[in-house]
């Protein structure tokens, strides 16, 4: 009698264990992740919050979305074809956007000045799949038959538009974020970018105008939260 009383004592504060044990990872689960040493804390759904420490030693900078006018320009691979006439493939989106009549720039080489060209047509490349464009550009100057070169088209802006920093750019392989101001937080948000110059990107989708966001450091921001997202421990409890 002794020994199955014990026995069943046993499974009962067994169990109890368990489950004390489950029920507090999963309250662990949802509660944020302890500050670690890098002075950072991480709540999901919320987002990054940064000791007054971390962000001076790191050199934490905030800015709001503003409305810009961004022009941007296009990159375009030439090859010369002739001796004033050279093309060079489109993408798709580049094709909706370059036009005949448009002004190339291109620097034939290092130090040499820069030749200027004109869009004279868009065609399908020949034999090329469905859909593949090249631009025909022709030049006053002198080309080398054969030789490549790069030049670029500079669109003008088309009215202001919601405009970050360019070094609020987070880019992974989960796609373009920046880390936008949620109450005490900084949460990483997925943004869309559209035309892009040096010092400003335009957001198409994502953020709004006057919204805050982190201009700088942002690896540094996704590498805490990295850190503290690692350093978390999951239920063992099979559910």
């Amino acid at each position: 009698m002794k020994t199955s009383m014990i026995t069943a004592l046993s499974g009962i504060l067994a169990a109890a264990c368990l489950s004390t044990s489950c029920n507090e990872s999963d309250a662990a689960a949802n509660s944020p992740k302890p500050t670690p040493e890098n002075g950072a804390q991480f709540r999901e759904g919320q987002g990054l919050t940064l000791t007054d420490e971390m962000k001076k030693s790191i050199g934490f900078k905030t800015a709001e979305v503003t409305e810009e006018e961004i022009s941007s320009s296009i990159t375009l691979d030439l090859t010369a074809t002739t001796l004033h006439e050279a093309r060079g493939p489109l993408t798709p989106l580049q094709a909706t956007s370059i036009k005949p009549g448009m002004e190339i720039t291109m620097t034939p080489d290092s130090g040499s000045p820069a030749m200027k060209g004109t869009v004279r047509q868009i065609e399908k490349i020949p034999f090329g799949a469905a859909g593949d464009l090249e631009a025909i550009v022709s030049f006053t100057d002198a080309l080398a038959p054969g030789k490549s070169y790069q030049g670029a088209i500079h669109l003008p802006a088309t009215g202001p538009v919601a405009a970050v920093p360019a070094s609020a750019l987070l880019t992974t392989a989960e796609g373009t974020f920046v880390y936008a101001k949620n109450e005490s937080a900084y949460i990483r948000t997925p943004v869309k970018i559209g035309a892009v110059n040096g010092q400003h990107v335009e957001i198409s989708d994502g953020l709004y105008s006057g919204d805050e966001i982190v201009s700088t450091p942002v690896m540094s921001l996704w590498m805490a939260e990295l850190q503290v997202l690692r350093g978390g421990k999951a239920c063992t409890c099979g559910h």
